[in-house]
């Protein structure tokens, strides 16, 4: 693999362009927002006011079955690196329990379609880990994991960009993924989770390849189950990805000074703009004005 060949800094934004505070919330105490993350810029970009009902009003959002999957198979994989770092490095069988465990935590509040099958699902959480220990984990040398990562402009700016690395090495980041498809190289170049944590490496003046670990919920016939998928981001694209910030935080504090109700909502071609089926779709659809009140009204 490649050397990272980045400035030793991001170059500098206009403090102008960024502003001081992000919005209130609406719920509880009030606080202002205190940060953005991949998934808030996300959430904005998609529709603005998903982004005002999740992060301003409170709404939750549950996860659906695909979601639950990978945030158990992450989750003991973090549990595994952990105990590596620390020198009390977990057996396979206290893995296996620990994703039973997991599993049984989070499928309360998880969404289910028509067509889920929680009983596969589980088996499948335990097959991907398993795997994982045998085809990848060997390679890695982790120094973290789960590390939180944080960014500001200015002095002045009372809140950050932040992001946590799923598994952090000297020289490298991997994010894992585990779903019902491949990570291929046209999702990599584009996935905002690699942008931001290769941003928030530069940032800190230690620069880092970013790398997937994928795999899907079914074993192949052939061949392992994970593979490694690089994913790097050049000069250009973290200077776009800085811009984009900035640019978004404005929008934000632009619609909370001027939209006492409704903010903007998504395009007409985006697909997650719908009722809400297996955990599919705009969680907010039954509230929203284009949703079903509108065509109840």
């Amino acid at each position: 693999m490649s050397a990272v060949a980045l400035p030793s800094a991001p170059a500098p934004v206009d403090p102008l362009s960024v502003p001081v505070y992000l919005p209130a919330r609406r719920y509880g105490r009030r606080l202002r927002l205190k940060s953005l993350s991949p998934a808030s810029l996300r959430a904005f970009e998609k529709c603005p006011e998903a982004f005002r009902r999740t992060y301003l009003l409170g709404e939750k959002v549950p996860p659906n079955l695909s979601m639950t999957l990978g945030s158990v198979v992450g989750d003991t994989l973090a549990h595994y690196f952990g105990g590596r770092i620390a020198g009390r490095l977990p057996s396979a069988a206290e893995l296996d329990d620990l994703v039973l465990e997991l599993f049984a935590a989070k499928i309360g509040e998880t969404v289910l379609g028509l067509e889920d099958d929680p009983d596969l699902g589980k088996a499948q959480c335990r097959g991907a880990v398993a795997d994982y220990l045998v085809e990848i984990a060997p390679s890695v040398e982790p120094v973290s994991v789960e590390r939180r990562a944080s960014f500001r402009f200015n002095a002045e700016q009372e809140w950050r960009f932040v992001c946590y690395f799923d598994l952090e090495c000297a020289r490298l980041l991997a994010d894992l993924k585990f779903g019902r498809s491949t990570v291929k190289e046209e999702r990599a170049y584009r996935d905002l989770q690699a942008t931001a944590q290769t941003f928030m490496r530069w940032a800190e003046r230690n620069p880092a390849e970013f790398v997937f670990h994928a795999a899907t919920l079914e074993r192949p016939e052939e061949g392992p189950r994970w593979a490694v998928v690089p994913a790097p981001r050049s000069r250009e694209q973290l200077l776009g990805f800085q811009r984009r910030v900035a640019g978004v935080a404005r929008m934000i504090a632009h619609l909370d000074a001027t939209e006492p109700g409704e903010w903007p909502l998504a395009a007409d071609f985006g697909w997650w703009c719908a009722p809400r089926v297996g955990g599919e779709g705009c969680p907010h659809w039954e509230r929203c004005p284009v949703g079903a009140t509108s065509a109840s009204a």
